[in-house]
Formats: C-alpha cells, sequence, structure tokens
C-alpha cells in the first residue's frame, strides 16, 4: 500500500497529525463529489457512489490498522529502550547543572545502595568520597566550560559497604528542547579493575625490591670480601711487628694488641655480614639438631642472666638436616640471647624444644624469607619462645633487617644473621609474638631421612709436610694478602712461592713440579 497516498504518516508521527490528514482529505473527497453529481440521481450513479464509499470505509479501516500497528511497535521499542536503559550494566543519571540527580536508572540506584525514587533530586556528590569531590568539581566545571566530555575515576559510597572505585564519563546536554543545561553520567564500576591494577602494581614492587635487595646483596658481599681480606693483611702484619717487638716494649705490644683486638672485632662484623647474606662458607652433614642445642646449651647456660629460667624439651625422634653445626649452634645462641633481652629485668622464661612437623601443618603462617615454599613432606624445627615484651606488626616485619634493634644503636645483627643462615641452609622462620605476651621463633629445616649412625664418624685426617724440603704455593688475588701470607710461612722457616690467581699458579706448578708439597689457597664462597 502507497500510505503517502491516503495520507498516513510514516512511523514516527503521532496519531493526532495522521487523523487531521484524513479528515482534510476526506473534505476534499467529499468537495469533490459534490461537484460531480448532477442535480437528481439516478440508480446507477447510486450504486456506483454507494460502491466508492464503501471502498473509502474498506480504506479507512485499514489505515486504522496500520496506526494501531505502528503504534504497538513504538510501545514495544520504547519497552525494549527502557529494559535496555534501566538494566543495562552501568548506571546512567541526568544530572541538572546544580548538581542535583533529576534521572536515574535501576543500575545507577543498584551503585548507589539506594532506591531509584530516593535518588532523585539527591546530590550526586553526597556519593562522593569527600576526599575525592575535588576531583568531581574539577572535572565538571571543565565540563561546563568547554562542553567537552570528560572521563575521571574516583571512589563512590554506598550505605554499609566500604567504598568502591567507579569512572564517571560526563557528557553535557539539554533536557529537550528546555533550558537549563543537564549533564549525562555514566557510572563504571572497576573496583575488580583497580584491585587487579593494584595488585600488578604490588607484584611489580615486590619485582623491584627483590631485584634492588639482590643488588644490593652482590655489592654488600664483594664489599665485606674485600673488607675481610684488608683485616686479614692489618691482622698479619700487626701479629708480625708484634713478634718483633722486644719482650720489655710494654707500651708498643699494648697499643698493637688493642689494634688486633679491633681488627678482630671488625672481621666479626665482616663475618656475620656474610652470614646474613648466605655467602659464608659452610661445612653441611647430617646432623642430629636436638644433640647439638644440648651441646651448645651446656655452655651457654652459663652466661643466661639469674632472672631467667632456662627450659627445654627435645624429642627422642631425633630429628637429622643436611646443616653446618656451628652455623646451628650460631643460631641457637642468637635466638635464646634475643629471647632473654626480651625478657628484661623482671623474672621471666625462655623455652627451646626441638620436633618434626609436616609441611601442610605450617599452612599460611607468614614466614621468613617472605618468598619461601616448602620443598619436602616434612621439616625439623627448633623453637625458641620467650615471656618477655613481645612485639607489634611493625616491629615483627622489620626484625630480621640488618641493624634494626628495639634496643639500642649498634645491635641488630643477631636475628638477621639467623635468617640469613636459614635462608643458605633452604629452610625458613616463622615468628609469633603479641605485645605483653612474649614471642616463640620457630626455625624450619628440611628433614634428612637418615640415620646419626651412618654419617658419624671419629676419624681425624692429617697433613704432614716433607722434613726439611718442600715448598709451599700460596694461591691469592689480593697482593697484601698474599704477602703477609708469605711473611708469615718464611718466618716458621718454610719456602714460599706466590700466584694471583689459579692461572698463574698452574704455570708455577708446572715450573716446580718435584718441589711444592702444599698449596694454600682461598675458595670462593657460594653466592
Amino acid at each position: 500500500m502507497n500510505t503517502s497516498k491516503h495520507g498516513i504518516n510514516p512511523v514516527g508521527a503521532t496519531a493526532p497529525d495522521s487523523m487531521q490528514v484524513l479528515h482534510d482529505q476526506a473534505e476534499k473527497k467529499l468537495l469533490t463529489l459534490k461537484n460531480l453529481l448532477p442535480e437528481t440521481i439516478g440508480p446507477e450513479d447510486t450504486r456506483r457512489l454507494v460502491h466508492e464509499l464503501r471502498v473509502r470505509q474498506i480504506e479507512l479501516e485499514m489505515q486504522n490498522e496500520e496506526l494501531r500497528r505502528t503504534q504497538e511497535e513504538r510501545e514495544a521499542s520504547q519497552a525494549r529502550y527502557m529494559d535496555l536503559y534501566d538494566f543495562a550494566p552501568v548506571g546512567y543519571v541526568t544530572v541538572s547543572e546544580a548538581g542535583l540527580i533529576l534521572e536515574s536508572n535501576f543500575s545507577a540506584a543498584t551503585l548507589l545502595g539506594e532506591s531509584r525514587d530516593r535518588l532523585i533530586g539527591q546530590p550526586l556528590t553526597r556519593f562522593i568520597l569527600p576526599e575525592e569531590q575535588d576531583i568531581y568539581y574539577h572535572h565538571r566545571k571543565q565540563l561546563f566550560e568547554t562542553r567537552e566530555s570528560q572521563k575521571f575515576e574516583l571512589r563512590l559510597l554506598r550505605p554499609d559497604s566500604p567504598p568502591f572505585w567507579a569512572r564517571l564519563d560526563e557528557a553535557v546536554t539539554t533536557d529537550g528542547e528546555m533550558w537549563p543545561l543537564v549533564s549525562r553520567v555514566v557510572i563504571s564500576d572497576i573496583t575488580d579493575r583497580k584491585c587487579a591494577e593494584e595488585e600488578r602494581l604490588g607484584l611489580n614492587r615486590k619485582l623491584q625490591q627483590a631485584r634492588k635487595a639482590e643488588s644490593l646483596s652482590r655489592m654488600a658481599g664483594a664489599i665485606a670480601h674485600h673488607f675481610n681480606n684488608l683485616l686479614g693483611a692489618v691482622m698479619g702484619n700487626l701479629e708480625l711487628a708484634m713478634n718483633d717487638l722486644p719482650i720489655d716494649a710494654a707500651v708498643p705490644r699494648r697499643n698493637i694488641g688493642q689494634a688486633l683486638k679491633a681488627s678482630r672485632l671488625a672481621a666479626e662484623v665482616s663475618t656475620l655480614l656474610l652470614a646474613y647474606l648466605g655467602q659464608r662458607s659452610s661445612d653441611k652433614q647430617p646432623l642430629d639438631i636436638a644433640q647439638t642445642c644440648r651441646e651448645a646449651l651446656l655452655t651457654l647456660k652459663m652466661s643466661i642472666p639469674l632472672n631467667v629460667v632456662l627450659q627445654t624439651s627435645f624429642i627422642d625422634s631425633r630429628p637429622i638436616v643436611q646443616a653446618d653445626a656451628a652455623q646451628m649452634r650460631q643460631i641457637l645462641i642468637n635466638l635464646v640471647t634475643n629471647a632473654w633481652e626480651a625478657v628484661g629485668d623482671g623474672c621471666g622464661e625462655v623455652r627451646v624444644s626441638t620436633g618434626v612437623i609436616s609441611a601442610r601443618d605450617i599452612g599460611d603462617t607468614p614466614v621468613f624469607p617472605v618468598n619461601w615454599k616448602p620443598t619436602t613432606e616434612d621439616y625439623a624445627y627448633l623453637d625458641v619462645s620467650d615471656t618477655g615484651s613481645g612485639m607489634d606488626g611493625e616491629t615483627r616485619e622489620r626484625i630480621f633487617d640488618p641493624f634494626f634493634s628495639t634496643k639500642f644503636t649498634g645491635r641488630g645483627l643477631g636475628l638477621a644473621v639467623v635468617e640469613g643462615i636459614i635462608r643458605a641452609h633452604e629452610g625458613a622462620v616463622t615468628v609469633q609474638s603479641t605485645p605483653g605476651l612474649g614471642s616463640t621463633f620457630r626455625v624450619l629445616l628440611p628433614l634428612l631421612r637418615c640415620e646419626v649412625q651412618s654419617w658419624r664418624s671419629d676419624r681425624k685426617v692429617a697433613i704432614n709436610l716433607p722434613e726439611g724440603a718442600g715448598k709451599v704455593l700460596v694461591v691469592e688475588d689480593e697482593p697484601m694478602v698474599r704477602e703477609v701470607s708469605r711473611a708469615m710461612l718464611e718466618r716458621i722457616g718454610l719456602k714460599v712461592l706466590t700466584a694471583a690467581d689459579g692461572i698463574e699458579a698452574v704455570e708455577v706448578f708446572r715450573e716446580h713440579p718435584n718441589e711444592i708439597a702444599c698449596v694454600l689457597l682461598t675458595l670462593p664462597c657460594p653466592a
């Protein structure tokens, strides 16, 4: 059907407009019929007129049907639009120039935690976190000054819930053909994206910290090794000078003795730093950790203050670990010393115990190093607990930092050394502490499946140099250490050959294959 011929507007025209067009056309038709009608109408004319009226009636009915169908389609389209608007995955609000909410869809009401009716007339700023109100005002000012759409992120509020991150897309328009201007705001919940970004940034920060720590570790290790070499040269030359002094030179002997004492203390600090870095050489063997603790405590008990009671509990299963005995004793001494210092001047108790724990039972307990993960089913543990002052969360996070101390300036390597030694043994340390209720340090070491008898040996190895002959080859890259070593060996009557590195040592050995009886060299510590 040609709708324009019969005066039917296309979809989008209003029904009153269509009826007016039909009425005007009907009047024109009637005038035409009047002009065509003769003064007298015969039967044939009457039939033709009736036929034309019936055709016209059918046309009107068809037009009405078309109008009704158009109206139904419009209503269905409007319903679909309202569904899309109300239940869109983002919130839509219309805000007046004064900042009041004029319209809202259901999604916006859900995001803001209010019913749609209660949102109307509320200022949008009511749902913005107070410290982020300036962000909204700045972009809104830009919006009305430039008429350019604005996109920004801030945190919004909703009742009985924490603030959430949202992105606002705001554009300015007019409310129909009326003034004043209004803004259409699209609100998108971006909390998940923000959390993912923060997690990614956190991982990046940890990665950067790990890289920085690794770089500092290498640098500190190199400095400590170099410092040790220099101290070795200092102490060696001081000892040589001491031996050259007359017996009655009391003052010079006393001065050199004080210098030697200070040098040894400095060397001890350097050794502790290397232990923290995990670069201290070690002799790892199957070790009964309970027996090692018993032996170490025999000497340690004499140093414990009288106001502190030491309790021990060692299981009969004798857990075996692959460890360096001297370093395990160092761990015990440092932990027990830290425990009795935590007790202070009042009466208290320090308890030492050993045992075996399954990796499953470690659970989510915070461990040091922070990136440590269990690599075996069972672990031997060494517990040192005290009834001292305890620690808060901030202190617990920093206790293994080098030179951090809650006591006084100059202390703080003890626990750092513990963490370094344990890291070198592929173990971990857990800390449980409550202010006023004491602390418990648990050292975890991989359990070794063997018996003590299978590795214990009382054999002693002796190295004998040929009498009256033979030379010692000293291999050392530090010139001062190499020279002082040569001087000391010559002082006791030995002939010495020196080399600065392995390549030179091989050449020297080839030149004197039958003369060298012993080689003295330093081995690199594990990184």
